[in-house]
């Protein structure tokens, strides 16, 4: 397994969604992607693909309590102005107990536009917000899993010193369900999170008192 133990470091598993029915038909025709055909079907709606992904590869049972914590959801997707562009939270809240929904602050999409699709830019934006909320959660290991748009333009943000062959491997696009690990450094260090590694030395509290 992949590990670090440096400060102001994740290691981070991305990992692109199943793909939906609207995926395959849209690579036949763009068109297909405003087509209401695929509105309601089980894994084009937003958020499905991602969490069935998500629970079938890192599980999802009712968490208890014990061992890993409960999934976080966030909103990750790239906001289209199609058809299958718009999220319904309370549909997919109830079949997947082990993703706690706290962050999300309203069962309304607040960020989705019926006509306007999100430039890249944007998404660059929030990638790069993204990525520093990321690096200032206490875990030390991570899964993201989410949709190629996000991964592709939100990853084309980092690496841009690195070797071509580097940048070529970090940015290009997703396949189906494929993932990839990047360890992620806070070079700044203004995620500032705790080290669990750090010991501080010297002598212990109790011996100090007798001059030991």
């Amino acid at each position: 397994m992949v590990d670090t133990a440096q400060p102001h470091t994740k290691v981070v598993h991305f990992v692109r969604h199943g793909e939906g029915f609207h995926n395959v038909a849209g690579r036949a025709d763009q068109a297909n992607y405003l087509s209401r055909e695929y509105y309601d079907a089980h894994l084009t709606e937003n958020g499905w693909r991602a969490l069935e992904t998500a629970a079938g590869a890192f599980g999802g049972g009712e968490w208890r309590g014990q061992g890993n914590g409960p999934l976080l959801m966030a909103a990750l997707e790239r906001k289209a102005g199609a058809a299958c562009g718009h999220i319904r939270w309370g549909l997919p809240a109830a079949a997947f107990p082990a993703v706690d929904f706290c962050l999300i602050k309203s069962e309304e999409d607040e960020l989705w536009t019926p006509d306007t699709r999100e430039g890249h830019a944007e998404i660059r934006a929030r990638g790069a917000a993204f990525l520093r909320w990321l690096l200032a959660r206490p875990e030390p290991r991570l899964a993201v899993v989410t949709h190629s748009s996000f991964l592709f333009f939100m990853l084309s943000t980092l690496g841009g010193q690195c070797d071509a062959r580097i940048k070529g491997e970090l940015h290009r696009w997703y396949e189906n369900c494929e993932m990839r690990t990047v360890v992620l450094a806070d070079a700044s260090g203004a995620s500032a999170g705790l080290d669990l590694n750090w010991f501080p030395g010297g002598p212990h509290p109790s011996r100090a008192a007798f001059g030991a």
